[in-house]
């Protein structure tokens, strides 16, 4: 079942119970870069009580998909999605991967002294160890339906011979997206 609730997040959230979500994806606002229903409040202030919350209301195993960017004042990015990744840690998270959303748009100034901007942090968070993982599988795989024989050599130089393996066409991605 999905109920898809309009509102402030914090507000909401006070409102569900504890422990009753599995996953959340969310795109918070950057460094007040860009306002939201004519509102520019978005600071450390608020970003630790949406992750506390989050915290709150993700099952055991459940998962956070956290996409932030950091803005640029004055030559010097902020650091602020990492500082957001630590507090998450703080609050019980774990930090399960690091993923770059690799962006097809971007702003460029040419007088400025840095290189463009390509991409956002996506910071996956976990409640304890993920409940689930179902890769998606988009990368052709060039031994695509070759038989392969399988083995692994272990400490102390014996070799676990695991058979043999016909590929599939296609691998998991990686972790830029």
């Amino acid at each position: 079942m999905i109920n898809l609730l309009h509102g402030d997040c914090i507000e909401e959230m006070a409102k569900m119970d504890a422990d009753s979500i599995d996953l959340t994806v969310t795109s918070p606002p950057y460094d007040n870069l860009r306002t939201y229903e004519g509102s520019l409040q978005w600071n450390e202030g608020i970003w630790k009580q949406v992750l506390d919350g989050l915290y709150r209301v993700t099952k055991e195993g459940g998962v956070v998909v956290w996409v932030v960017g950091d803005a640029t004042v004055k030559g010097s990015e902020t650091g602020t999605s990492f500082k957001q990744a630590l507090y998450a840690m703080e609050c019980g998270f774990n930090l399960h991967d690091t993923m770059i959303w690799e962006k097809t748009s971007f702003n460029y100034d040419p007088r400025n002294m840095r290189y463009k901007q390509f991409f956002e942090y996506i910071f996956i968070l976990s409640k304890g160890k993920p409940s689930t993982f179902n890769p998606i599988k988009d990368v052709p795989i060039k031994s695509a339906g070759k038989s392969i024989k399988s083995s692994k050599t272990q400490k102390g130089g014996w070799k676990r011979n695991y058979g043999t393996v016909v590929m599939g066409d296609f691998q998991a991605r990686g972790n830029v997206w």
